[in-house]
C-alpha cells in the first residue's frame, strides 16, 4: 500500500525524476521522464547509463556530479545543465541530485530531479544579449558626447581668443578714425566726416559683437564655481553700470529680489539681468521705458521675471530669439542677437531654462529659474 501510494506520488509529480546505483547505472524512473527523453517503456532506460542515451560531453558531466555527491554524501540542489534531445535541439534544465541510502545509512546510489527551464533561459539569454547591445550602445553614446563635449570646448576656446584678439585692431580703427577727425575736421567737407562718422559707428558696433561674442564664449569656456551671493548687491552694481543708458532714456526700474542669498555662479547671473534689463529700456518706444524685476521661488528652484513696456515680440517666435544672432528688429535698434541666447546658456548652466512669457497687455515677460541645488 506503501509502495503504491509513493509511485503515484512520484508519477504524478511535475518534475522529471530517476534513480541511479552506484555505477550511475539508471534503477528506475518517473513516467514524465519517459515522456519528455520519448521513451515508451521503462526497459528503455532501466539498466543503461548516460553514454548509452546522451553525448559523451554531457554524459560525463552528468557522471561527475553523481560521483561527487556519492563520495561526498552531500546534495547537490537547484544546479543549470543541459542536454541535447533529437528533434528538440538543446534544452536547459535546473536539476538536484541527492545521495541514495539504504536501511543501514550506506550510500547505494543518486536520486535525481530536474526541471525544464529552457524558455526562462532563452529569454535570459535574449534580455542578457540586449542588454550587452544596449550597454555597447551606450558605452559608444558616452564616447560620442565625451568627443563632442571636447569639440565644443574646443570650439568655444576658439571664439574666445579669436574674439579677444580682433579687440585689438577694432580698438586702433575707432583711435585712428577719431584722431583723422580731430586733425583734419577743418579741412574737410560735411560728407568727408560724415565717412569718417560711418567707419566710427561701424567699428563701435564690430567692438560690441565681439564684447557679445566674449561674453557668449566665456559662459563655456570659464571653469565655474557656485557660491551664495546677495543678488540684490549683484543687480544694483550693474545697474550703476547701465546709470547712462537709463538716464537717457528716463527710464524706470522697480526692483525685487530675495533678501535670503542666492547660490549661483556670480558672474554668470549677472550677465542675465544685465542683458534683459538692457534690452528693456533699449527696445522702448515708450516715453518712460518700466523695467519690472521681482521673483518666486518653489523647494529646488528659484523663478525670477522681467517685464517690459517695450515694443513687444511676437509669441510665435518664442524660441528663435534664444538662437545666436538671431534679430528680429531693424536697423533702428542696435544690437548683436546674441544677447538672450546668452541668458539661454546661462540658465542652463544653473540646470534651469528662459522662456518668453505671452501677456495679453503686449508687453515683454521674460521668466527664468535656476536650481537651489548646484
Amino acid at each position: 500500500m506503501e509502495n503504491n501510494i509513493l509511485s503515484q506520488l512520484i508519477n504524478n509529480l511535475p518534475q522529471y525524476i530517476w534513480w541511479k546505483d552506484l555505477n550511475s547505472t539508471f534503477l528506475g524512473c518517473n513516467d514524465n521522464l519517459l515522456y519528455y527523453l520519448e521513451l515508451k517503456h521503462r526497459k528503455e532506460l532501466v539498466g543503461k547509463t548516460d553514454y548509452e542515451l546522451f553525448s559523451k560531453k554531457e554524459a560525463d558531466a552528468f557522471t561527475k556530479t553523481d560521483r561527487e555527491i556519492m563520495s561526498t554524501g552531500k546534495a547537490q540542489l537547484n544546479f543549470e545543465e543541459c542536454i541535447t534531445l533529437p528533434g528538440q535541439g538543446k534544452r536547459w534544465l535546473s536539476t538536484s541530485k541527492v545521495p541514495m541510502f539504504d536501511d543501514d545509512k550506506n550510500i547505494i546510489g543518486t536520486i535525481g530531479m530536474f526541471s525544464d527551464i529552457t524558455a526562462l533561459k532563452t529569454m535570459q539569454i535574449t534580455i542578457d544579449e540586449h542588454n550587452k547591445e544596449l550597454l555597447e550602445r551606450s558605452y559608444q553614446l558616452e564616447q560620442a558626447n565625451k568627443a563632442l563635449e571636447l569639440a565644443n570646448i574646443d570650439l568655444e576656446k576658439f571664439t574666445f581668443a579669436t574674439s579677444h584678439d580682433l579687440k585689438g585692431p577694432v580698438r586702433t580703427m575707432i583711435n585712428f578714425a577719431d584722431l583723422l577727425k580731430e586733425k583734419e575736421e577743418n579741412n574737410l567737407d560735411d560728407t568727408s566726416l560724415q565717412y569718417i562718422d560711418f567707419i566710427c559707428s561701424s567699428a563701435n558696433r564690430m567692438g560690441t559683437l565681439i564684447d557679445d561674442i566674449l561674453n557668449y564664449a566665456r559662459t563655456g569656456a570659464e571653469e565655474l564655481v557656485s557660491k551664495p551671493i546677495d543678488l540684490k548687491s549683484l543687480v544694483a552694481r550693474k545697474i550703476i553700470d547701465m546709470k547712462l543708458l537709463i538716464n537717457s532714456k528716463s527710464a524706470v526700474l522697480n526692483i525685487n529680489l530675495p533678501t535670503d542669498k542666492v547660490n549661483c555662479y556670480p558672474h554668470m547671473i549677472g550677465l542675465i539681468f544685465n542683458n534683459l534689463i538692457i534690452n528693456g529700456i533699449k527696445y522702448n518706444q515708450s516715453s518712460t521705458p518700466t523695467i519690472n524685476c521681482t521673483y518666486s521661488e518653489s523647494e529646488d528652484y528659484w523663478v525670477f521675471l522681467v517685464e517690459d513696456n517695450g515694443i513687444g515680440i511676437n509669441p510665435k517666435f518664442a524660441k528663435q530669439i534664444f538662437e545666436p544672432f538671431r534679430r528680429l528688429v531693424g536697423e533702428n535698434y542696435e544690437g548683436s542677437g546674441i544677447g538672450l541666447s546668452i541668458c539661454k546658456r546661462v540658465a542652463k548652466l544653473h540646470n534651469g531654462d528662459i522662456w518668453l512669457e505671452e501677456t495679453k497687455q503686449g508687453n515683454t515677460v521674460f521668466k527664468f529659474n535656476i536650481s537651489k541645488n548646484l
